[in-house]
């Protein structure tokens, strides 16, 4: 991987985050794939929903007979079961997402009773965090109901809407290997700005949205099963032949092809190297 200064880094994820972000909509039916939703394992569908509805803005809804949460060009599925941790700790950190004044944002976020956290999470024992690039003007950290970490970026658009999806973040102290790993399999391109802690990738016919952290803390990170965010959902155009092309890729699939009656669609799952659970759907276009 190329490296590139911290400052560069910095200019460089600035824009892309607040550049219009019409990046990834779950209207895209040209892009094949694109991120659908997250399955949030969830001890109170009643607070979540006062997290994602109430204070963030979210919509609640059903899908299939799920509960779940409706954002512009994203779904959250709340599965009640209590998890077996929060998103610290684990492969994935984070869920991004834009909105147009994040100071606003963030003080609503504190005043409902929910705590803020850090980009780069210190030691066990530490009380210092390692740098990140921006300010917390244009950028801020949130600690939802069961210790959902959430990003909030600042969307500059015009006609931006008051929040809508963003990025996926992943972390490993192999993350440059990790981020190969997604690359490979949705067919994603490396994005300028990399830096010895961080690189971003576009998926085709997206863009900018797959983020991938190395992990400084001398913890050992574990997969996303049963944790606060169980697995990343990307909703894919044609699965049967993406399925397919993942095989001759020598990719392998941890649950085949099937359709969920639960939710109405075909539905096949992997695990990543590092322990986090990936769905593939297809047919979340078109469930509302």
């Amino acid at each position: 991987m190329v490296r590139a200064t911290w400052r560069s880094w910095a200019a460089g994820a600035a824009l892309a985050a607040l550049s219009g972000t019409a990046a990834a909509e779950l209207t895209n039916t040209a892009a094949p794939v694109i991120v659908g939703h997250y399955d949030l394992n969830v001890t109170s569908v009643a607070e979540h929903k006062r997290f994602w509805v109430d204070t963030l803005g979210g919509k609640a809804v059903k899908i299939g007979n799920v509960d779940a949460i409706e954002f512009p060009d994203v779904y959250l599925l709340l599965h009640v079961q209590k998890p077996t941790g929060p998103t610290r700790g684990t492969t994935f950190d984070h869920i991004g997402f834009a909105v147009p004044d994040v100071p606003a944002m963030t003080t609503k976020v504190v005043a409902n009773g929910y705590a803020l956290t850090v980009g780069r999470e210190p030691a066990p024992g530490e009380t210092a965090s390692p740098p990140t690039a921006g300010n917390y003007g244009r950028f801020s950290y949130l600690v939802g109901p069961d210790g959902v970490k959430v990003e909030l970026v600042t969307n500059m658009a015009a006609d931006a809407p008051p929040i809508m999806h963003h990025h996926v973040h992943f972390v490993n102290k192999q993350f440059v290997e990790m981020g190969q790993w997604y690359m490979k399999t949705f067919n994603a391109t490396l994005r300028d700005g990399q830096t010895d802690f961080f690189f971003g990738a576009d998926l085709p016919g997206v863009g900018y949205m797959l983020n991938f952290f190395s992990w400084l803390p001398n913890e050992k990170l574990v997969g996303t099963k049963g944790r606060a965010v169980d697995h990343v959902g990307f909703e894919v155009r044609n699965l049967k032949a993406f399925c397919a092309e993942l095989e001759a890729k020598g990719l392998k699939l941890a649950t085949p092809l099937k359709h969920d009656d639960a939710l109405g669609l075909d539905v096949a799952t992997m695990v990543d190297p590092w322990g986090t659970v990936v769905e593939l759907t297809e047919g979340l276009r078109k469930a509302r």
